[in-house]
Formats: C-alpha cells, structure tokens, sequence
C-alpha cells in the first residue's frame, strides 16, 4: 500500500529483501553495496527549504495509514529549536539511537546528532529488551544524550536500582512518546549525574517530531500525576481551544492546537482530511498561516506549563505507538466472518495496557487463533490486540450506541481466549519449577491462572512485559536465561525444560556421582515412600 500510495521510483532495502519489490519498483538498490566504491565529493543540491524532506506514515482510522509530508524548513527549524533549548554543541557528542526508523523520534536522532558535529551509536534492537547490556552499552560509548520511550526507561531504572548504578555520562536525557509520570521523572533524576537535563518532551508527526517540553528539578512525590508537556519551543505555537476556536481560561481543558514554521504541508492523498486537520490560524495575520489540531486534550496549569489530558478522538498511544483503534477494526470487519468490531484498550498502568477486540461473528465458529492469524498478515505487530472477545451482539445504550461503559466493565474481567484457555486441554503446572513460572506469568500477566501449554504472547504478552518476566526468572532460580529464551519457547513447559537442563549443567560432576549412587542404594520400598511424598 505504502508503495503504491506514495509512488516510490527509488528504493533502498536489504539483499534478501530485493525479490519481493522487484515487480513493485524499477529502480532497486541494495545497502549492501560497497559504498567505499562511490563518490566522496558531496553532491550538488538545489534544495529549497519548502522542499519536500520526507514522508512518514502513521495510523489512519480508515483501516489504511496515513502519510504526512514534512518538508526541510520544519527539520532545519526544530534543530535549531532543540540545539538552543539543549545546548546540543556544549552538552552532547554521543548519542545513542534506539527508535525504529519508521519513527520520527529516529529522524529526531540522528538530526539532533549529525547536525552538531556528534557520534551516533545505534543500540542493537535486542538491547532495549535486556537493560544490563542496554546499561553497558551506555557506558562503554560514555552517551551524553538519549531518548528514551518510558516503557524502556522504566525497565532501566528497574535495572540501575537494583545494581546500585547510575548513568553518570548522560547530560540530556529525553523522554517521549508515551504517559510519564512526575515521580518517575523524579526518579531516574536520582539515577543520573546531578547536572543531567531529564525532559519531557511532547510532539506529534504532524509538526515535525517535538512541539513542547517540560523541565525540572523541584518535584514533589505524585505517583499518580502525570507529567506536564510543558511549554513551547522556540518558533512553535501552542493555543488550547474550545470547539470554538476560542482560548479557554487557566485549568479548562480544550483542544491543543499547534502553529509555526515545523507544520506538515498535510496527508499525502487526503486533501479533505489535510483540509479538517490544518485548519487557517484564527490568530495570525500571515498569508496561508495554519493551526495543526493535535486532537489531544490539554490545559494550563497555574505555573504556565502545559498538561495533557487525554484524545478527543478514538486514537490512543500504546507502549510509543501511535495508534488508530478505528484502523485494526476496519481490518477486522474486513474478515468474511466477522460482522462488527470494537477494540479499546484494557484499563491498566501503561506498561500492562493491552488491545482488545470485542467481535460479533456471521453466525461463525470462527476462532480467535484464526483472527489473530489474519491480522499478522494485515497489520504490524504492535497493531495485533492481545485479547480477543467474541459476543453475540454488542451491548446498546437507550439511545442506540455501543454501551462502552459495559464494554469496557467486561474487559477490565476478560481473559485471552485461546484454545488452551478455553478448553478442558489446560494442564496446571506438575512440579516446583513450572509452578514458580507460573506464579510469575499470572503476577505480571495479571491472569487467575495458566496452564504449561499456553503461549505468553497469545495471553498478552508483550517484549516489554517478556522483559519483567525474564527478570524474575533469573532472580528466582539463580541462573543466566537469555531473553530469547522466552521468545523461541514462549510456554511454561518448555522455559521449565530450559531451566532444569541449565541446572544440571551446573551441578558439580561428583555431586551428580554421590547423588546416582545414594539413589541406587536405596531399597524398593524407600523409593515407592519417597515417591508418595
């Protein structure tokens, strides 16, 4: 669909992946190319700041993602912003890169980097699951500067509290993307140097990475506020208003509204959606001048930062994501047996927030597995929702509507429907060590129970979730179990195997002896009593 909608005539991608575009694009090019062979005289650019930079695709309600074009005005713009705000020159020379590349925070990266003169460090993919070597890859490249969604950050902090470390090298670390919460920004300030600059920064593709940014170094203990966006950055235009376009008083949520030079020229394709969104500034007396409405909730606080409230809209963020419910239910009622969908998102602490999909079947015995089958096939990974529901119909309100209050009561009960969950075939754990993992499954999975077959991902589980359950297990049973562990076999059974065959190997070899030969020594009948208790 991307090549198609936005009508790609060159394409960079990897060796093995040259066949599948082949038919697609008739320029293809790999990056395994020796590039020592090219030209290292720069090319001659005709670039004009209101250019076209680059277009990015994120989540469209319309079961399809939406392009959003950004042109060089708005990066040459926001680097400035960041580098005066930051003090990039001064403070950062390495930086460490941990986004996707279909992320904008990763354009934010590498242009925060490579525009003032610093290194880049790219962190393994497989780093951002296991703090200890995301931890050490910090200090072995000494970084000045990272930024980082919470759920990572969270699992860090987990880490360095547990180790006793700090992040002494980091002088600015950023976090975004996702809800944080003012004492976890009071926390990891004790885990850095006293001079480390912790942001909270707030932005949305559509205005080119960051429009906002909240600092500070005062903070009382709130476990349960979140903290402020902040305020503007330089050349950037915040304005909450009512449905009115008018401003609303100090404390009255309204609609965050965006202006300056960073704005997107609009959706790729969508001329009547780029029309609602980027509406003409009602402030403003230059020609063409546009808001960008965020459809984000916010109000001011009494101090003049910022505090974001939550979507007007049916978009949420999940785990860093950007996310159109609407999109994963239009896919869904795509599906020949499914009639209507609904997906929310569960009722939990960000970290433990999970998709579910409330379906109505075509009179179908059609099974979850099935759906969450045809899904992968559609949709991204972090698009798949965790729970699948299937209902006869959808509960209404007297006046017609889905009753999302009783939806959203019975998710907050529901448990993943899997084969295994739903059938007589769920076999409890047999022995201490299966049911030591079971224990920590149903504590961070937040089930009543699970049987040894079931799959961790099929009942919710999640990298980042993967993450805090290797954690335990390490802690539990004293040995070191890679987290890829988890992920080849994602059972209870099968990580048990892992363990008890890691244990043997470290029993002493005469240890092993003594115990053979006091169990050949023992009599039919002391074996037949052992094996009663």
């Amino acid at each position: 669909y991307i090549i198609d909608d936005a009508q790609i005539t060159i394409l960079l991608t990897q060796e093995h992946l040259l066949q599948q575009f082949i038919e697609k694009v008739s320029n293809i090019h790999s990056l395994s190319l020796d590039v020592s062979t090219f030209s290292t005289t720069n090319p001659v650019t005709q670039i004009q700041p209101n250019n076209l930079a680059y277009i990015i695709y994120t989540s469209g309600s319309t079961g399809q993602p939406k392009g959003v074009m950004l042109e060089h005005l708005g990066l040459v713009n926001i680097y400035h912003a960041w580098s005066s705000t930051y003090q990039l020159t001064k403070n950062c020379h390495n930086y460490l890169q941990m986004a996707s590349f279909s992320f904008d925070v990763f354009t934010g990266d590498w242009v925060r980097c490579l525009c003032s003169g610093g290194k880049l460090v790219i962190c393994p993919q497989e780093f951002l699951l296991e703090p200890d070597k995301l931890y050490h890859l910090i200090q072995q490249e000494q970084i000045n500067c990272a930024e980082f969604v919470p759920a990572i950050l969270r699992n860090l902090m987990q880490y360095l509290n547990q180790t006793q470390q700090k992040l002494e090298s980091m002088k600015l670390l950023i976090v975004g993307s996702d809800t944080w919460y003012l004492s976890e920004h009071q926390a990891i300030q004790q885990l850095c140097s006293p001079d480390t600059r912790v942001i909270n920064s707030y932005g949305v593709t559509e205005a080119t990475i960051d429009s906002s940014y909240f600092e500070s170094t005062h903070l009382t203990n709130q476990p349960n506020k979140i903290t402020p966006i902040g305020q503007p950055f330089p050349n950037t235009q915040l304005y909450i208003l009512d449905p009115y376009l008018q401003p609303v008083p100090v404390g009255v949520t309204g609609e965050l509204h965006i202006g300056g030079r960073q704005l997107a020229r609009g959706y790729l394709n969508r001329s009547e959606l780029t029309t609602e969104k980027f509406i003409p500034h009602p402030f403003s007396d230059k020609p063409f001048a546009k808001l960008y409405k965020t459809g984000d909730l916010a109000r001011y606080l009494s101090d003049g930062n910022i505090e974001y409230v939550g979507r007007i809209d049916n978009q949420i963020k999940l785990r860093g994501f950007r996310i159109e419910l609407g999109e994963i239910e239009a896919v869904l009622t795509q599906h020949s047996a499914i009639d209507e969908a609904l997906v929310i998102v569960s009722q939990a602490i960000p970290e433990q927030q999970k998709l579910i999909a409330y379906i109505v079947t075509k009179n179908s015995d059609i099974e979850t597995s099935q759906i969450k089958t045809y899904l992968q096939d559609k949709l991204p990974e972090y698009l798949i929702p965790a729970v699948y529901v299937i209902l006869d119909a959808f509960p209404l309100t007297p006046n017609g509507k889905i009753d999302l209050a009783e939806i959203r009561f019975a998710a907050r009960n529901a448990l993943p429907k899997t084969d295994l969950l739903n059938n007589d075939l769920s076999i409890a754990p047999r022995n201490s060590t299966e049911q030591l993992i079971a224990d920590i499954w149903t504590d961070i999975l937040k089930l009543e129970k699970v049987g040894i077959y079931d799959n961790f991902f099929e009942l919710g589980g999640h990298s980042l979730l993967a993450t805090q359950i290797m954690s335990r297990v390490r802690e539990e049973f004293k040995i070191e179990i890679p987290l890829r562990t988890l992920f080849e076999t994602p059972t209870i059974i099968g990580l048990a195997e892992f363990i008890i065959n890691q244990q043997l190997e470290q029993v002493d070899d005469e240890l092993l002896e003594s115990l053979l030969t006091e169990i050949n020594d023992l009599s039919d009948e002391e074996i037949q009593k052992l094996l009663d208790e």
